[in-house]
């Protein structure tokens, strides 16, 4: 038992497992050493709470919680805030997610990120002329201080400023000052933006309060100074995973990875995103930029002396545009290799006497130089040719490594009557493992979560090259089994060679039917790909119809999706006469990320087992595995561990909380089997356990059976101590002691007396004939007593959340 969680976590009990998962984030934590921990724990498992064990176990590092997406956040807010609230301790947090979210003039912008990085250039011009203004009047010295937001004459001017017209950014102007050091001119965060950054730590400050609470200092200005004496930082993924982002990011908030604890959420992602962070894609727009870049600063270039790298930049650009067009003409739409050396010698020309290497930094020298005049021009800092540039750089890789793909393929675009093609290049990265075992080996700990890490050993051999770098822990499913219908079909497939067999067809068919009809309430299904979703339209249109139900789809464009969200969650409710079947893509925008609480989801389906498409780039993918560790082990992390990570995220949507129930159907007869094709034995070990194996009739009855006599059940907690024991009572069978705010010594009393008369008695949390402000609650009473104040009464006391009491017991002679 670890006393020091006890004290950080803000719940009444633990769940089971739950504390042996606690203390062995806590141990990894205070072992140190660049050590890692993997927990695979299905949703319900308190997962989260890890971060009282970190905040418990650490000394003085900071705790980095890395998120895949900004939805997360809130999630990690309210756990901090619950902890604030229930215990003793006030941790501090900040976060920092895209300025698209926490920009305030995010509504004036087509792209947010260049027209901040535009406004904050010429507001750095305006501080700094401003800065040499008040020191021709005011005198020079080294302490002087140029404060804008005393300039009332500035502030009348800019705040007059229309949209499209700004001179600067108001609130990246009030957050700064000017200042004086070594007779140069810098900036700094001024005194009301460190106010403001303070204020944060000192609160819960949600993303929508976010913008109101900063008022007219930039927000994410502000929050990076809160972060400077947060206990816990919330970043995203490619903060901490891509290199550069990293550096500038940890040296602004003043983060040593060293004096970090990394916590990594929704782990699973991780490599997907490793791999896009290692990897370059270079467009043909972003060519013809940077043609008219160096067109544009032709003159200036050769001020500077630049000849040599402005004629690489001459000679390299048109041959990189003239492959592109090459490719338009073949206008290939689908990804295709292409070979690097082929490219290489096309674009620096095919002389025995080649500087390949020397050219490129000649061109990334001219790129980095025109992005300086850039800046103290006031233009964007957008820079196309340091993009291509960085893919020349990139293209090294490709030529000798082979986790590393060089890819082309060709869009076509209509726009009114005419037909446009563009080629795009890419060198896509195979193998996270370099890069997240680099930046692992620089953290003092990292803790990895998942609800589906399954299994946990195949996601240490894909993210560190080698099984043994990491402790691993799997708890089971915290939920009643009793909440759950789990079924795979023993017939049905998606596989190629039998997707259009009529049997099969109506196997799966008979599969739809059954559960869009038979399950009550709101159900999805996901299929392997859009045309396979096409394919049974019609048959899910005419069952959705005849069980009363609404079809919605999965739209294409992401930005429709939270309207098509909003109109199945509603269709969900009690209330609605007609609930929704939603048709989706495994691993689509529907599919994970998205909390389908309560009553949204009654069931979710997955037809077929969701592998990527079997393309000339994916059999290179599996070949890259397989020779690194073998047919089987490879293949299985190429192909198959995707795949079932899509599958059991989708079904992952149905059971969000303990009280939760709803049908889980994997319709392929490869979750059915083990060896060969099959998948089973990867399979979760309850689902694995739980899992009926059924043909598309038999999956109706055992639906209707189910939906028909199966019972909720709730879930246990464990024993912690004081005011944490769930007890099976529904009523209150002895006197009940209602309280209000009251002296700690007084109470005391009081429960000695009543405990010499009384074996057991209850402290009710709530009195009607008490003003609320003067009721006390469970919460109080936890902070106010401890274990040992009852012990010396002879007293034992627990919170029974089912009645909502406090139960206080004499202590028999042979429990002392």
């Amino acid at each position: 038992m670890d006393p020091d969680i006890d004290r950080w976590f803000p719940y009444p009990g633990y769940r089971s497992h739950q504390r042996e998962m606690l203390e062995a984030a806590a141990e990894i934590v205070r072992t140190g050493g660049h050590s890692v921990f993997m927990v695979d724990a299905p949703t319900g498992s308190g997962k989260t709470s890890i971060l009282s064990a970190l905040l418990a176990a650490r000394n003085d590092q900071q705790i980095v919680v890395v998120l895949r997406t900004v939805s997360q956040v809130s999630i990690y807010l309210d756990e901090i805030k619950k902890i604030r609230q229930n215990t003793n301790k006030r941790p501090r947090v900040a976060y920092l997610v895209g300025k698209a979210k926490t920009c305030q003039l995010r509504d004036e912008m087509d792209s947010v990120y260049m027209g901040c990085d535009l406004l904050k250039i010429m507001t750095r011009q305006l501080l700094e002329s401003k800065m040499r203004e008040y020191m021709y009047l005011a005198g020079r010295s080294q302490d002087t201080v140029y404060d804008p937001s005393k300039d009332e004459s500035l502030l009348e001017l800019i705040m007059d400023e229309r949209e499209g017209e700004r001179s600067c950014c108001p609130y990246y102007l009030l957050s700064k000052e000017a200042y004086l050091l070594d007779g140069e001119i810098k900036f700094r965060s001024s005194r009301k933006a460190q106010e403001v950054g303070r204020a944060i730590g000192d609160n819960i400050i949600y993303l929508d309060e976010l913008d109101e609470h900063c008022g007219d200092m930039c927000p994410y200005e502000a929050m990076a100074l809160s972060a400077e004496d947060a206990d816990v930082v919330i970043l995203n993924y490619n903060h901490v995973f891509d290199d550069t982002y990293r550096d500038a990011m940890y040296n602004w908030l003043g983060l040593d990875p060293e004096k970090t604890i990394l916590l990594i959420d929704e782990a699973h992602n991780l490599g997907d995103t490793v791999r896009a962070v290692n990897s370059d894609v270079l467009s043909q727009f972003s060519v013809k930029k940077a043609i008219k870049e160096v067109e544009s600063s032709r003159m200036k270039a050769r001020k500077a002396g630049l000849n040599k790298s402005l004629a690489v930049a001459e000679q390299i650009l048109p041959r990189i545009m003239k492959f592109m067009e090459k490719m338009n003409e073949k206008g290939t739409s689908s990804e295709e290799w292409f070979d690097p050396h082929m490219f290489s010698d096309f674009v620096f020309g095919e002389s025995l006497v080649r500087e390949d290497d020397r050219m490129v930094a000649e061109l990334m020298n001219l790129g980095d130089v025109i992005a300086r005049q850039k800046e103290s021009g006031s233009e964007s800092s957008e820079m196309h040719l340091q993009k291509v540039g960085d893919f020349l750089f990139m293209l090294n890789f490709a030529k000798n490594d082979e986790a590393y793909v060089p890819l082309k393929y060709t869009d076509k675009r209509q726009v009114g009557g005419n037909t446009y093609t563009s080629t795009t290049l890419e060198i896509r990265n195979l193998d996270p493992s370099l890069q997240i075992e680099s930046v692992v080996g620089q953290h003092h700990a990292t803790i990895m979560i998942s609800g589906t890490f399954s299994p946990p050993e195949a996601y240490e051999l894909y993210y560190f090259a080698k099984n043994g770098r990491t402790a691993i822990m799997t708890l089971p499913n915290q939920f009643p089994p009793e909440n759950r219908l789990v079924l795979t079909a023993s017939r049905a497939t998606t596989q190629s060679s039998q997707r259009d067999d009529r049997d099969n067809v109506t196997e799966i068919q008979q599969h739809l039917e059954a559960f869009i009809a038979g399950v009550p309430g709101n159900v999805v299904v996901y299929f392997t790909s859009y045309n396979l979703l096409n394919q049974y339209m019609d048959i899910c249109t005419t069952v959705a119809k005849a069980a009363g139900k609404q079809i919605y789809l999965e739209p294409r464009d992401s930005k429709e999706v939270s309207s098509v969200l909003a109109r199945f969650f509603q269709a969900g409710l009690k209330s609605a006469t007609k609930p929704g079947v939603l048709l989706a893509v495994a691993g689509g925008k529907m599919s994970e990320g998205i909390d389908y609480r309560g009553e949204a989801l009654k069931g979710s389906m997955v037809v077929g087992l969701p592998l990527t498409a079997y393309t000339e780039i994916q059999k290179t993918v599996n070949e890259y595995y397989k020779s690194k560790y073998g047919n089987k082990q490879g293949m299985f992390i190429a192909y198959t561990l995707p795949a079932m990570n899509r599958a059991l995220q989708a079904l992952g949507r149905v059971h969000r909380a303990a009280d939760e129930d709803g049908v889980l159907v994997l319709c392929d007869f490869r979750f059915a089997s083990k060896g060969g094709m099959g998948v089973r034995e990867y399979l979760p070990d309850w689902m694995e356990r739980e899992l009926k194996v059924c043909s598309g009739r038999e999956s109706a009855q055992l639906i209707t059976e189910w939906v028909k006599h199966h019972k909720r059940a709730g879930v246990p907690l464990e024993t912690k101590g004081l005011l944490n024991v769930e007890t099976d009572k529904n009523e209150v069978q002895e006197p009940v002691l209602q309280i209000g705010k009251i002296k700690k010594t007084r109470l005391l009393n009081i429960l000695a007396k009543i405990a010499r008369s009384k074996k057991r008695f209850y402290l009710g949390t709530i009195n009607n004939q008490l003003k609320k402000e003067d009721r006390l609650d469970s919460t109080q009473l936890k902070e106010m007593f401890t274990d040992e104040d009852f012990y010396r009464l002879g007293l034992k006391a627990c919170y029974v959340p089912s009645i909502g009491e406090v139960e206080v017991k004499r202590i028999r002679n042979n429990d002392k």
